[in-house]
């Protein structure tokens, strides 16, 4: 036995380290690849000497940008530097520019000697003239795809947020407004959703004193056997009843894929889905914004993917420097596009909502209120629909009350984190919604009332209930029984046959007929 241990321990670790090599030989393989592709391509024979010097710049978008700031007279990277003062066009500068492309030749992997021999000599001989041939080459700049492209499930998305846009639309361009509209349109087409919930709350509101009952009889046992038929029983009792505890999920279910992969897309996003635009329109307004001001760009620090942030940062005034950046190649038709839009605001009472909450602005506000919020609700529909702590008899396990504060705690944990990660107008919405569940749920408690029972009603519905199994027993014990024609089991007689034994065998009775063959 040990031997065969061994070997099966030996045959583990040999395919183990044949699965370690292989590993490291694919990565190994990709590193080489990726070290081939890094690699510069040969200047072709229909390539230029300024394009070929504008396609070695652009594998740099650090030397790029430099390149773009010192053909407007900065050096971005000179000490004492400062972005706010690079506002105007001081003209070609060749010898800061000379500087920048003799810095990236340290960096380039050529292909051959004679492609490195072309980029030096033109780098040396370098004028204005020269230096605007790079500059204006199509290799030097970035040209962005602004045509939109919906597939599925893309195309559901600019649906649902071109309506949310129409309802912008009518209140005056404010997204705040529009929002609230919309939170309380989807609380109400998620309405027989929620109409479910309540009755399968309902259903187990019922079950209660059956199940305290049961809570009763394992009282202060806590060994696994006895939690685990505790769990049957319960169980057991539910299937009997027609009740499932996991009917209610397929609603929650169906709301969370809603509200998370459709709406915060939705609401988070308004360029690419309320106004129709491309991926590619939007990488350049943000691209331009985020552009120092030495480069010709806004040298505006926006958050990275706050799509809110950077529709409130580009006005119809800023955007028209575009057409004189240098770094993108169809800014005029991005100009165009852009004054076609009717930009939503992100603004209430002065404050921009676009903006991610912090802990040293005003709107920290919004996460704060939404934790307020989101306990409030939780603490009132439990008083509603009496599922609280000990609505199951969580009172005696400690275990279980901590599990349950714990699924209370941590979700507020979680918004708390998502809230400082994502821009403010998305808390409000949430905010929103959970005044809106609130008073839906409220409604709902007043048509559709759950069940509550007091500790005292219990113990009357328990004594009832022993009262009923009595009455049934005693109307079962007075019912004649009845002989049946095969010994089936002992209830089936008045009084058991006596058996009379043989005094020669001990096992055969005299009282048994004789079996002839």
């Amino acid at each position: 036995m040990t031997k065969i241990k061994n070997g099966t321990a030996r045959r583990i670790l040999s395919l183990s380290l044949v699965i370690l090599t292989v590993f490291v030989l694919v990565l190994s393989l990709a590193a080489c690849s990726s070290s081939e592709e890094d690699k510069l391509s040969p200047m072709t024979k229909n390539e230029t000497q300024a394009d070929f010097v504008a396609r070695v710049v652009a594998t740099s978008e650090n030397h790029r940008i430099r390149l773009a700031s010192a053909y407007r007279g900065y050096d971005i990277t000179a000490e004492g530097f400062n972005d706010d003062e690079a506002a105007a066009d001081l003209g070609p500068n060749v010898a800061i520019a000379k500087t920048v492309l003799t810095d990236l030749l340290e960096s380039v992997k050529f292909d051959n000697d004679a492609d490195k021999a072309v980029y030096s000599d033109y780098t040396a001989a370098l004028t204005e003239s020269t230096l605007a041939d790079v500059i204006n080459s199509q290799g030097f700049k970035t040209s962005y795809d602004l045509k939109v492209k919906n597939g599925f499930p893309s195309i559901l998305l600019v649906w649902i947020g071109q309506f949310l846009g129409f309802l912008t639309s009518i209140v005056g361009d404010y997204y705040i407004v529009s929002i609230l509209i919309f939170a309380i349109l989807v609380e109400l087409l998620m309405l027989p959703m929620s109409i479910k919930q309540q009755k399968n709350t309902i259903g187990m509101a019922k079950l209660r004193p059956q199940i305290a009952k049961i809570e009763k009889k394992y009282a202060g046992r806590t060994d696994q056997v006895t939690m685990r038929k505790k769990q049957e029983e319960i169980m057991e009792l539910q299937q009997k009843s027609g009740y499932s505890p996991f009917s209610g999920c397929l609603p929650l279910i169906i709301q969370l894929i809603v509200v998370g992969f459709i709406l915060y897309p939705i609401i988070q996003n308004p360029l690419r889905y309320v106004l129709d635009q491309s991926t590619g329109f939007s990488n350049a307004l943000l691209y331009y914004a985020s552009a120092p001001k030495a480069a010709g760009g806004l040298g505006i620090s926006v958050e990275t993917g706050n799509v809110m942030d950077l529709l409130s940062t580009i006005n119809k005034e800023n955007i028209l420097g575009l057409e004189g950046f240098t770094l993108i190649e169809n800014g005029k038709e991005i100009i165009a596009r852009f004054s076609e839009l009717s930009i939503p605001k992100f603004t209430a009472f002065g404050i921009n909502l676009g903006k991610t909450p912090s802990f040293t602005s005003i709107l920290i506000l919004i996460p704060i209120l939404n934790v307020i919020g989101q306990w409030a609700s939780m603490y009132l529909t439990r008083r509603w629909t009496n599922t609280g702590y000990n609505a199951m008899g969580a009172q005696d396990d400690a275990q279980g009350r901590f599990s349950m504060r714990m699924m209370d705690i941590l979700p507020l944990l979680m918004t708390v984190f998502i809230l400082f990660k994502v821009p403010a107008m998305i808390g409000v919405y949430w905010f929103f919604r959970s005044l809106i569940s609130l008073g839906k749920q409220f409604i709902m408690q007043k048509v559709l009332p759950v069940p509550k029972y007091t500790d005292e009603e219990l113990r009357e519905l328990e004594k009832m209930e022993k009262e009923r199994q009595k009455a049934q027993k005693a109307a079962l014990k007075a019912q004649p029984k009845y002989r049946s024609l095969h010994y089936i089991d002992e209830d089936d007689y008045d009084e058991l046959p006596e058996v009379k034994k043989n005094s020669d065998s001990t096992d055969k009775p005299s009282n048994l007929p004789e079996i002839k063959d």
